[in-house]
């Protein structure tokens, strides 16, 4: 079996499955997961920014966030990317402890797809 490579578009493929999947997670009851198709969505949207930019690391969550921070600082991204990227980060959270509830994942979807719609406008 081989793997496709990890570009700037298998980031944002993958980025765009996992939106597609929350509602899919939560008709099935499955709130955890749903939580964290959320944060796989923002995390592989910046993986997808920060891979088309030379030299910026994107393997854990701290360089996600260091990406998230160098695209407002360094580009000129709009700053409200740092407070959508607390709200995905806190989906992830939802994973490992207790989840959200189902009407707190659906409201958390809306800015999740702005998040990742304005990375991938980025370039």
């Amino acid at each position: 079996m081989t793997t496709a490579p990890r570009t700037p578009d298998y980031y944002r493929s993958r980025s765009r499955h996992f939106l597609a999947l929350v509602e899919d997670m939560l008709s099935a009851g499955e709130l955890e997961i749903a939580c964290e198709m959320l944060w796989g969505a923002a995390a592989h949207a910046i993986k997808a920014a920060a891979a088309r930019r030379p030299g910026w690391e994107h393997g854990t969550h701290r360089q996600l966030r260091v990406a998230v921070d160098r695209l407002v600082m360094e580009e000129g991204a709009p700053p409200y990317l740092l407070g959508q990227y607390t709200i995905a980060s806190r989906f992830h959270e939802g994973f490992y402890g207790r989840p959200f509830r189902e009407n707190n994942i659906r409201n958390g979807r809306e800015p999740i797809a702005e998040f990742v719609h304005t990375l991938e406008s980025l370039g």
